[in-house]
């Protein structure tokens, strides 16, 4: 009776463990707004630069639903601050909005900013890159 009682308990102690552990989420697409930058190079001085009022990153899990809370990183040198990267968190929507963002680019070359995505509950590495071209 009392081994009965004891299995009972151990087995209910396990399956609410089991049970509080969270299902891993999977990045399946990182929609960015907008989709390739164009820098200009207004004095011919072979410096291209671009200031956006807007950057919109959307985040989706495989199933194309939002992942509200994960972290988004934009890294690259074309980023025009001092540190060369961005960091922010996706609200409910998934959605980030960076705001006032400038691009620069020396010489006549085709750049990226790599947007790395991660978090709590969130699987894998998933990172995706947008493209800033000279113009």
């Amino acid at each position: 009776m009392i081994m009965g009682i004891i299995a009972s308990l151990g087995t209910a102690v396990v399956v609410g463990w089991v049970s509080s552990i969270e299902t891993p989420i999977y990045v399946g697409q990182v929609e960015t707004d907008p989709q390739e930058i164009a820098a200009i190079d207004d004095d011919g001085d072979g410096i291209y630069e671009v200031s956006l009022k807007e950057l919109r990153i959307k985040v989706l899990d495989t199933g194309g639903n939002p992942i509200g809370g994960a972290g988004v990183l934009c890294e690259g040198a074309s980023l025009n601050n001092d540190h060369h990267r961005l960091y922010g968190v996706t609200d409910e929507d998934g959605a980030l909005l960076f705001s006032d963002v400038s691009f620069k680019i020396v010489g006549d070359r085709i750049a990226t900013v790599k947007i790395s995505i991660s978090g709590q509950g969130v699987a894998g590495d998933y990172w995706t890159e947008l493209v800033v071209l000279p113009s």
